[in-house]
């Protein structure tokens, strides 16, 4: 590897976790050098705060446009944005692209961290990426409280441990120093510790003034209910504390304009009362007594919520809940049937029996029964009632994610033992995409002929596994522009 620190740029870190991408610094030590892409205001405040190397300097948009034909745009813009906003983000992306292509240059970024990167600016970072040889971080929330993903080829299905799962190596056995761990951290989760672990006080520098707090918090507002003043109405007809039917399956909402709908879709796309006229067919067939209980999202858009409310009028033999926590529900649930939301995977922890519709890095036979064709629902559900799990590659699976793929630290937790675990995580996939021993021959001399001399990274091979290409129009892939119209 080079002597000269590697510089890694973070691309619109987002408002709640700039701060810790900020303080990690401190902890990436003299190797590593962090550069900042920013257009938000408050963000760029954070970064100013701390007076760290910000882009663009002057925040007014750049007056040019990046060289790309209109089918490559598309193939940069993704297929997320592509589905949910197309002529925007289309309209957009050439300048966008030209901004984020000086960044690289003028900063001379060696390698890039994005949160998610189905975002408009983080698909077209990832795209400039790719074809430089640039190695990508990409992080996400992780699936036990206080954990994050950090990964070299993405988050949730589009993971490196995708692949593992796929063909059984992600897999320890018993280990009593590893099962004492997991266990602790599956008491915590059914103890209602909340999966955004927040500890260690925002440092000082970062606090904004009242004025700036209250519009802030109104801007969030407004967005989190898709630009709406209309009230919101709830869809639940039951009450927290009224009693749950005594069998039920339990199907939880995920939010429409979420990546894993929009790219991991294939059966019902987005469209989550698809789903639920489907599984709501099948209980009779599967068993009489079952009665379904539906969790809605509690992160989905005010709009989409009001459109839900006549769904109880619709299906009044269902549950419908809001406010119930999901550790109760799941705890007491007969099965999950789910796309591939995380609350799948959290059933593992109870040990139920998971039906999957889509897909992610558990959606594995095996570990849950996954549905090829919607009218296999009924019987795929049947099976999953009928026949015991595999716990014993549960566990192991488990072991595997616990100590192995997820990082314990949380972009809420300033404490040092967060920052100095997410940094030692950094740390080590920079060293893995800088290691030549790392990438297949092809890969190594592909990059080979148009790598930049100042620092020999690579970047691991990429594969955009996504299924928006393969949704019929029943689907229920919807625009943004109608999944938000008023009703």
């Amino acid at each position: 590897m080079s002597s000269k620190p590697i510089r890694l740029g973070f691309v619109e870190p987002g408002l709640r976790r700039t701060p810790f991408f900020l303080e990690i610094r401190r902890f990436l030590g003299p190797t590593v050098e962090c550069v900042y892409y920013a257009r938000r205001g408050i963000v760029r405040r954070y970064v100013e705060a701390v007076d760290a190397p910000l882009f663009p300097a002057d925040p007014r948009p750049l007056d040019r446009e990046y060289p790309i034909s209109d089918a490559e745009l598309r193939v940069a813009v993704g297929q997320k944005q592509l589905a949910l906003r197309e002529k925007p983000a289309l309209a957009k992306a050439r300048r966008l692209l030209a901004e984020l292509s000086e960044f690289v240059d003028r900063r001379r970024v060696d390698a890039v961290l994005l949160w998610n990167g189905s975002h408009l600016r983080g698909a077209l970072a990832t795209y400039l990426a790719r074809r430089r040889g640039i190695p990508v971080i990409f992080g996400e929330h992780g699936y036990f409280p206080g954990t994050l993903q950090l990964d070299l080829e993405g988050v949730n299905f589009r993971s490196s441990i995708s692949e593992l799962v796929a063909r059984g190596a992600a897999q320890l056995p018993p280990d009593r120093q590893l099962d004492r761990a997991l266990d602790l951290e599956i008491a915590h989760y059914k103890a209602g510790r909340p999966m955004r672990v927040k500890e260690g006080r925002l440092p000082p520098v970062y606090r904004l003034d009242t004025a700036t707090r209250i519009r802030r918090s109104l801007k969030l507002w407004y967005q989190a209910r898709g630009g709406s003043l209309a009230p919101m109405r709830r869809a639940d007809n039951a009450d927290p504390a009224a009693a749950l039917p005594p069998h039920y399956v339990l199907l939880p909402f995920q939010v429409r304009h979420d990546s894993q709908l929009i790219l991991h879709s294939p059966l019902v796309g987005n469209d989550m009362e698809r789903l639920l006229a489907a599984l709501d067919a099948a209980l009779p067939a599967v068993d009489p007594r079952l009665r379904l209980v539906v969790k809605f999202h509690p992160g989905e858009f005010p709009q989409v919520q009001n459109r839900y409310r006549d769904l109880p009028k619709r299906y009044p033999q269902v549950r419908f809940c809001s406010r119930t926590p999901v550790t109760a529900l799941l705890a007491n649930a007969a099965a999950v049937v789910t796309v591939n939301s995380t609350v799948g995977f959290e059933a593992l922890l109870y040990d139920k029996p998971v039906v999957t519709l889509g897909r992610n890095f558990y959606t594995v036979p095996g570990l849950v029964e996954p549905v090829r064709r919607l009218d296999e629902l009924p019987d795929v559900l049947a099976r999953a009632l009928s026949r015991p799990a595999d716990r014993e590659r549960r566990r192991a699976f488990l072991r595997y994610v616990h100590s192995k793929f997820l990082t314990f630290g949380s972009c809420q937790d300033f404490s040092e033992r967060s920052l100095l675990a997410v940094a030692e995580r950094i740390g080590e996939l920079l060293k893995r995409a800088s290691s030549p021993l790392q990438r297949p021959a092809a890969e190594k001399a592909a990059l080979a002929a148009t790598a930049r001399p100042r620092v020999a990274v690579a970047t691991p091979a990429f594969e955009v596994r996504s299924c928006v290409a393969e949704l019929p129009a029943a689907a229920g892939l919807q625009p943004a522009a109608t999944r938000y119209q008023k009703r």
